[in-house]
């Protein structure tokens, strides 16, 4: 061994543990900010759904109600991400954080008509981005290499919790303490971030050159242009292509329950599998496999997100079709090492606004795939729709490692103005 550091030898990277990460002060304020403010997040969003429906006993409406939480990416990725170069992050982090608290507490108004509660959950989703993007740019400065893959494996895993916390248990909190309380709770989630944020992270100043301040759209295509001309991140950016297919579990759940005769409670299990799924997996792979390994084990895993959808050829059951759900959710954490390639290749005068598009194109081909799904599922039977998205899936893994294949042979190195 010294004789390899006497000739200059690196030695492979070491895997980084959650108590590593967590020791740093500023990734553990973040870290602890981001879980709190997401648990009630999630809560909210499901309550809010129930309200409406509650209010209006409409379906259609309550859908509408679940778009509006996606939708605002549309406009708030491209032109507010940016905010997270043009000002301090700690201070675009805060401000985001006490924003969304006061929107829930006006949500929170008895009596808000219908109306005004859309234009505030729209107003308040239009927070998420610059949130997003200063948050995610904060860790990778805070901490770097593979300290950084692991940050990116908890944050992942925190989100996937929060989603089945915050939806499993929206009924019970909605019948406790009503849907005002709910999201006064989801407000004081959010006050609580910025508390750790403020008292927690260092103040940095912001990144991005003087000329390009207040120049939204100049900054927008300066953005685009720099990720087009980068050979690494424009392949990078289209995996999540591949990650935008996993909502079929959630979207064909209930169907492929009645397929089968099964009640709700069996869509439920249905649902719960993938998520489920995801959350082990990142946990499984952020915790036993070695940086070594990562390149070996992306093109299996990438296949493995599609087969078990591929498998439903069989006419599985319900129990045996949530342990396929499960398979390919676990597989899905072959993104944590390409997410923090990502975000890590980005200089960190843009990084903020890079990470803001890549988290904008997640959600928006995620919403848009919840969509297909369903309008297929008018037409086709389930099993079908759920079989033909694994094929579909598998010629886009094949597509997408030949795509990086290419990407990671050049050795010309890339420094795009």
């Amino acid at each position: 061994m010294r004789g390899d550091r006497e000739q200059g030898v690196t030695s492979a990277p070491e895997r980084v543990g959650y108590r590593e990460a967590l020791a740093n002060r500023e990734f553990r304020a973040l870290f602890l900010g981001r879980s709190l403010s997401t648990a009630g997040d999630y809560l909210a969003r499901a309550a809010l759904m129930i309200a409406v429906y509650e209010r209006t006993q409409s379906a259609g409406l309550m859908a509408v109600t679940f778009g509006l939480t996606t939708i605002p990416d549309l406009l708030g990725g491209p032109l507010l991400a940016g905010l997270a170069d043009r000002y301090p992050r700690r201070t675009v982090m805060i401000c985001s954080d006490v924003g969304r608290a006061v929107l829930l507490l006006g949500m929170a108004i008895p009596g808000m008509p219908l109306a005004g509660l859309w234009l505030l959950l729209i107003a308040t989703r239009l927070l998420d981005t610059p949130f997003n993007g200063a948050h995610t740019a904060t860790i990778s400065v805070v901490l770097t290499g593979e300290s950084f893959v692991t940050a990116t494996s908890m944050n992942l895993q925190v989100a996937h919790l929060g989603y089945a916390l915050g939806y499993g248990l929206s009924g019970v909190m909605v019948g406790w303490i009503g849907i005002g309380g709910v999201l006064v709770l989801n407000a004081a989630t959010f006050l609580g971030s910025a508390a750790l944020i403020r008292f927690g992270v260092r103040l940095r100043p912001a990144t991005a050159a003087e000329t390009d301040a207040g120049q939204w759209f100049v900054s927008l295509r300066s953005a685009v242009g720099f990720v087009v001309r980068h050979r690494r991140l424009r392949v990078l950016i289209l995996f999540p292509l591949l990650i935008a297919i996993a909502p079929i579990c959630v979207t064909l759940a209930v169907p492929y329950a009645a397929q089968f005769g099964a009640d709700v409670a069996a869509a439920g299990v249905l649902m719960a599998a993938n998520c489920t799924g995801i959350v082990v997996g990142l946990w499984a792979y952020s915790r036993w496999v070695k940086p070594t390994s990562r390149s070996r084990l992306m093109a299996p895993l990438m296949v493995l997100t599609c087969v078990p959808f591929v498998a439903f050829v069989l006419q599985p059951g319900i129990w045996a079709g949530a342990a396929l759900f499960a398979v390919s959710g676990a597989a899905l954490c072959f993104w944590i090492p390409l997410g923090a390639e990502y975000t890590q290749s980005a200089p960190d005068s843009r990084r903020g606004q890079l990470a803001g598009l890549l988290f904008t194109f997640m959600r928006v081909t995620q919403g848009i795939t919840v969509v297909l799904f369903g309008v297929l599922a008018e037409s086709f039977a389930p099993s079908s729709v759920i079989i033909g998205t694994g094929l579909a899936g598998l010629v886009l893994c094949a597509f997408l490692l030949a795509a990086w294949r290419v990407a990671t042979s050049s050795t010309r190195s890339e420094q795009p103005a």
